[in-house]
């Protein structure tokens, strides 16, 4: 999957910094409405924060100062973006998010659909590992990351590419839970064998 995704974000023309494609978020929570407090996890993306941290609390008891996040919004913890802890939300309720998370949204002219893929491909993460600052725990800042350059294809070659990614992603998916089930069923076979 990596490969293919390499492959539609390696070119190199018409190259756009990400600062003129991106504009930050920072609308807060400040009446407190009871939304459901989130976490980016690297494998799954925007999850409960109660699912992310199963021992423990770790929402303060006032999340007036927390950040909303809203559909077609992404958000990443800067300290932990290097290990993939970068997701688009894609839920149609609002939730929330530590103050500690930077929220953004793309411009017209880039559908977040095909940043969503360019954030997993190794361009990005080189990339970003260029730009990773702090000596103990590495962090990349909002200005750090607009400063990285996208190749920006028209909007109807972005749909392209990002259903393109979607589809195979699903297609993997799918191929994934086929083979678990298969792996059940031999378990049961091979367990019915000696009774």
């Amino acid at each position: 999957m990596s490969a293919i995704i390499h492959r539609c974000y390696s070119s190199q023309t018409n190259m756009i910094p990400l600062s003129e494609l991106l504009k930050q978020c920072s609308d807060r929570n400040r009446s407190g409405s009871d939304l459901q407090v989130l976490s980016v996890s690297n494998k799954y993306g925007f999850i409960a924060q109660s699912d992310q941290f199963e021992d423990r609390e770790v929402a303060s008891d006032d999340t007036s100062n927390y950040k909303v996040v809203k559909k077609g919004m992404f958000a990443y913890n800067p300290a932990r973006i290097n290990v993939g802890s970068i997701a688009l939300y894609e839920m149609d309720s609002n939730g929330i998010v530590s103050p500690m998370y930077v929220c953004f949204t793309t411009k017209s002219e880039l559908l977040p659909s095909y940043l969503k893929y360019y954030f997993a491909s190794q361009t990005f993460k080189h990339e970003m590992y260029k730009r990773l600052e702090g000596s103990v725990r590495l962090c990349l800042t909002f200005e750090e990351l607009c400063n990285i350059e996208i190749h920006l294809p028209s909007i109807e070659q972005q749909k392209n590419i990002s259903k393109y990614i979607s589809k195979i992603e699903n297609n993997l998916s799918l191929v994934d839970s086929i083979f678990s089930k298969y792996q059940q069923q031999r378990r049961y076979l091979l367990s019915q064998m000696f009774i």
